[in-house]
């Protein structure tokens, strides 16, 4: 898993633009407010804190993540004053208890191996009354991904089990359920849905190249030859014969709960 998420930069050529357009989505779904500490677990490289600070004047946002790529890429883009970065794990959160008024997780939850651990230390460290919000992606729902694993398993049949895909958390009604198994109070999950513009078939395909996630690591697993023809199979299906712009939607799931008083 460390090795999926090792480099920072070609995470954010890849990601980026989904999970920018997606932190805007979530955070209005979130309902926070300004003049809050808020946790972001599994930062990243900073696309929920860059929304939040967006939109507030006296937030403090503290970032945390396992990868410490992620954490030097992020301490160099962000200078405000009111963000720091730790390097730590879900799993066990390195905060006292109740010292964070919102504890928020973008896209984090469907590569965990024990989300109720996350769940859990993210309600502790969540003052009473305070917001727990996640969103993952909608595994039905995202043409950004289907169309690469589809052509990806046509080619090879043995893909699915090779690609590390996210099995967990993904599905409409697990994170409501997760959240009430945690304790959570006032539970609402909804899908946020979003499109994303490709200005070529090479604006798409490049970032895959790079090795990063579920995606790139399949196909830096391939031959030179094999991937060549994972790209023309890519290449014909989203745009033919003749290459031009195009667009991509994927949906994503989120939840959020109170902690109870």
């Amino acid at each position: 898993m460390a090795q999926m998420f090792a480099n920072a930069i070609a995470y954010e050529e890849m990601m980026g633009r989904w999970s920018k357009r997606l932190a805007v989505l979530f955070l209005n779904f979130a309902g926070i407010g300004d003049a809050h500490k808020i946790l972001d677990v599994g930062c990243g490289t900073g696309s929920l804190i860059q929304s939040i600070l967006d939109r507030t004047r006296r937030a403090q946002v503290v970032g945390i993540d396992p990868a410490q790529a992620f954490i030097d890429y992020s301490r160099t883009r962000f200078s405000d004053a009111r963000v720091i970065f730790d390097c730590g794990s879900a799993g066990k959160l390195p905060y006292p208890d109740a010292s964070f008024d919102h504890a928020l997780s973008l896209l984090v939850f469907q590569f965990l191996q024990q989300p109720g651990t996350a769940a859990s230390e993210m309600r502790r460290v969540t003052r009473s009354g305070g917001t727990v919000a996640a969103c993952t992606w909608d595994k039905t729902g995202q043409e950004m991904s289907d169309h690469f694993w589809e052509e990806c398993v046509r080619l090879d049949p043995g893909a699915e089990e090779k690609a590390q895909r996210p099995r967990v958390c993904n599905q409409i009604g697990q994170l409501s359920e997760l959240w009430r198994a945690t304790g959570f109070e006032g539970i609402e999950e909804i899908t946020l849905e979003m499109r994303t513009d490709f200005t070529s078939f090479d604006d798409f395909w490049l970032p895959y190249t790079k090795g990063v996630g579920p995606q790139g690591m399949y196909v830096a697993s391939l031959s030179p030859e094999r991937r060549e023809v994972l790209r023309d199979a890519l290449r014909k299906r989203l745009v033919g014969d003749r290459d031009r712009p195009f667009s991509l939607r994927a949906a994503a799931l989120a939840v959020r709960g109170t902690v109870p008083h």
